[in-house]
């Protein structure tokens, strides 16, 4: 199968997205071979599908169905590239993502060689703790729920990436969510490490950068501190901005803003 692509690095989280049709029981395996060593390579991949709102530029759907802010920025990029977008001018996308109800809404600013990406992130649908199986015997975490994926808040001195990447499918079959992400975090360096789990791909990626992610930590900051939060979050690939905006009990919008740089673009063979 030939299939025509464009690869995308929004804050080092590396994203491969398919421009050319493949069937959806075809995407999984797709995504494998565009994402092995000796494919395209990347840490995720999504796939350019017709859109069904009228309303909507383009649809992403994601290798194993789940939401992805990051990719949606990629896409976004991807667009503004497409159309010829100015230096120092903007635009804003209407589309669909897979793990995501209705529209998502991405903003896009032309700087040089790169985009700055705003998304406007589904917002959460649950705030919780789950308490879970570890080798000291059971740990409770952080748990927030966003529409296509749940993320654990896992203190950076709480347990170890050995330990995680070795549970992290055992906690899903617990959780069952569509992707599940852990969020290492040291919150005295605003720093953190992000991996997520897709069951679909039956994959575990460490991310240099997590949308999701960083969008459910500012959520479950905010929730927290019981009032608006803002702050960039330091990743392995660099900064992403989150901006939770916290009315009472009720979130308002959930944000995520970072910079895409399209870095190849040309046909696999997979």
């Amino acid at each position: 199968m030939e299939i025509s692509f464009v690869k995308l690095s929004p804050t080092q989280n590396v994203t491969v997205l398919a421009t050319s049709p493949v069937p959806r029981t075809e995407q999984p395996a797709a995504a494998a071979k565009l994402l092995a060593y000796d494919g395209v390579g990347g840490e995720q991949a999504g796939f350019l599908e017709k859109p069904a709102h009228s309303a909507a530029r383009a649809r992403l759907q994601m290798m194993g169905g789940e939401f992805c802010g990051n990719a949606a920025m990629s896409l976004g990029a991807y667009l503004a590239r497409q159309d010829g977008l100015a230096d120092g001018a903007s635009e804003e996308y209407l589309l669909e993502v897979s793990g995501a109800e209705g529209l998502v809404p991405c903003r896009v600013e032309r700087r040089g060689d790169a985009f700055a990406g705003t998304v406007r992130m589904p917002l959460p649908t649950g705030i919780g703790r789950a308490k879970l199986p570890c080798d000291a015997g059971e740990i409770e975490l952080a748990r927030v729920d966003l529409p296509g994926i749940t993320h654990l808040v896992a203190p950076m001195d709480g347990l170890s990436r050995e330990e995680i990447q070795r549970r992290i499918c055992q906690w899903n079959g617990e959780i069952r969510a569509d992707a599940l992400g852990v969020l290492r975090w040291d919150e005295a360096a605003g720093r953190m490490e992000p991996i997520v789990y897709v069951p679909e791909t039956d994959s575990a990626v460490w991310e240099r950068g997590c949308g999701s992610g960083t969008a459910a930590l500012g959520a479950y900051l905010a929730r927290r501190a019981g009032r608006t939060f803002q702050s960039a979050v330091r990743q392995p690939g660099g900064e992403i901005v989150v901006r939770a905006e916290l009315d009472g009990e009720v979130f308002r919008e959930l944000t995520i803003t970072g910079e895409v740089r399209i870095t190849a673009e040309g046909t696999a063979f997979v």
